[in-house]
């Protein structure tokens, strides 16, 4: 009996030790993951020094130059993140490349007014049993519980949709982990979002007067 106690209590001391081994690799592979996902969001996104957070699969975010106050879906399975636009019009401006185009205000159901900026780049999209669509990339800035993101949004019409923002791998790479158990865990209020950019703004401006 005692022997076989003895044998029993050894199993158990090194299925104890190969858990916690196991779990020191899981946790040092997602420490590496993590980390090599911001370096490679930094040399792809334009960024600010992010806190890594953890947020819900769906979250509330505040899109600039409008303020407006959207839900957006955190989707990890888009590469690309997607803004609901209308009335996409391109056009040139001092022989490069622009794009004007409308969102709504998803409370007031009116389209609110067009803004007109840059065209980075184009983006093909296949589509099931249908041809591909190219769709325009623009570059957005918008606020996420205290934190002020720039990222590449794809336009198209997201009337369809349940939400007018998805956020793709290549801005949830800048540094926010997706909980698929948790929504509206993060706290983003019009309020912060315009004390936050009115705060990097003057900060933009003292370092360019400086030099």
């Amino acid at each position: 009996m005692l022997e076989l106690f003895v044998e029993k209590e050894a199993r158990r001391n090194m299925f104890g030790s190969v858990r916690r081994g196991m779990f020191s690799w899981f946790l040092l592979v997602l420490t590496v993951s993590l980390t090599s996902n911001l370096v490679y969001a930094k040399s792809k996104e334009k960024v600010n020094e992010h806190q890594l957070q953890i947020a819900g699969w769906l979250e509330n975010v505040v899109l600039e130059p409008w303020g407006l106050k959207l839900r957006a879906k955190l989707d990890t399975g888009a590469k690309t993140s997607s803004l609901h636009a209308i009335n996409i019009e391109r056009f040139k401006r001092n022989g490069k490349r622009w794009v004007r185009f409308q969102t709504v205000d998803p409370d007031e159901k009116k389209p609110l007014p067009a803004i007109e900026t840059p065209l980075v780049r184009d983006v093909k999209i296949k589509r099931h049993k249908e041809k591909a669509q190219l769709r325009p990339v623009v570059e957005m800035t918008f606020c996420l519980d205290g934190q002020v993101y720039q990222s590449e949004f794809s336009l198209i019409d997201r009337s369809q949709f349940n939400y007018q923002v998805l956020l793709g791998r290549r801005m949830l790479q800048q540094g926010i982990i997706v909980d698929p158990a948790s929504t509206y865990s993060l706290k983003t209020t019009h309020k912060g979002c315009k004390k936050l950019l009115n705060a990097l703004n003057k900060q933009s401006e003292e370092q360019s007067a400086e030099k």
